[in-house]
């Protein structure tokens, strides 16, 4: 992908829009987290949501970061509209030992958290796929390790096997990728490049289900970019005359990046 701009958004506070980003509503407007507040994150987009979308956006964001985020952005201390010092500082982990299963509770700071990201096929858009219909097919994970080795821990517990449960959240998630990458366009001004609203819109509302067709992860090796708690960026495709996005959360670690087909660019758009 070429002509990309990656920037630090801690603290940015963007020029207000004026109207809902994603239905285009001009009253009851509330300023737009980039990314989720609960993942650390205070760029902000001001009048850029209304209260019936930020509900939507609110609920599938809650059902990450809540869910599988959980117990790492504890683990973390990032950012939470409720206090962490609320939440238990430890979770259950159950061992196998002497031939018996046996559940434990295990301090957060002690625990081998493995966070579990989606892999998903490209996006259909882009593949043209005939089989493609509705949805989103993960096809498959990438488990990050965040504290201590599976192996060290089971070892100082005298334990062959350690058992932990998933809990996957693949549709919210590609969905609240899909409204960053939105969002940090609108923010950057990239969206203007577009002919047309993305097309993208009514499956972040839930009024379609087709975020298959714009989500999937980028087929290109993984990288970590230290420094970085999270990546977003935007990409000109001038030979597909398409404008992209790349959300790669947790960059600082080896985690998969996911791209988002945010439309079609101007014929004149020349980035």
């Amino acid at each position: 992908m070429d002509n990309s701009s990656l920037k630090v958004l801690d603290n940015t506070s963007y020029t207000s829009v004026g109207h809902c980003i994603y239905c285009g509503a001009t009253e009851r407007l509330e300023r737009e987290h980039i990314l989720p507040f609960g993942l650390s994150e205070t760029a902000t987009l001001p009048e850029a949501t209304c209260r019936d979308c930020a509900r939507i956006t609110g609920s599938f964001e809650r059902a990450v970061l809540r869910g599988p985020f959980w117990p790492l952005r504890v683990l973390r201390d990032l950012k939470s509209c409720t206090k962490h010092r609320r939440a238990p500082r430890t979770l259950p982990l159950t061992l196998v030992r002497h031939g018996e299963e046996e559940t434990i509770q295990v301090n957060l700071d002690d625990y081998p958290l493995l966070v579990d990201f989606p892999i998903f096929p490209p996006p259909a858009y882009l593949t043209q796929s005939a089989e493609y219909k509705s949805g989103i097919l993960m096809s498959g994970i990438v488990s990050v390790l965040f504290g201590p080795s599976p192996d060290d821990v089971a070892k100082s517990y005298g334990a062959k096997q350690l058992k932990m449960t998933a809990n996957y959240q693949h549709v919210a998630f590609a969905r609240m990728i899909a409204k960053i990458a939105c969002s940090f366009a609108v923010a950057e001004h990239a969206i203007y490049d577009l002919d047309g609203d993305p097309p993208v819109l009514p499956t972040i509302l839930g009024k379609t289900d087709e975020i298959g067709r714009w989500v999937g992860t980028l087929t290109k090796p993984v990288e970590t970019h230290p420094g970085h708690l999270h990546r977003i960026m935007v990409h000109y495709e001038q030979d597909k005359r398409l404008l992209i996005g790349e959300v790669q959360l947790f960059a600082e670690s080896q985690t998969p990046s996911y791209g988002v087909i945010l439309g079609n660019l101007k014929r004149k758009t020349v980035a």
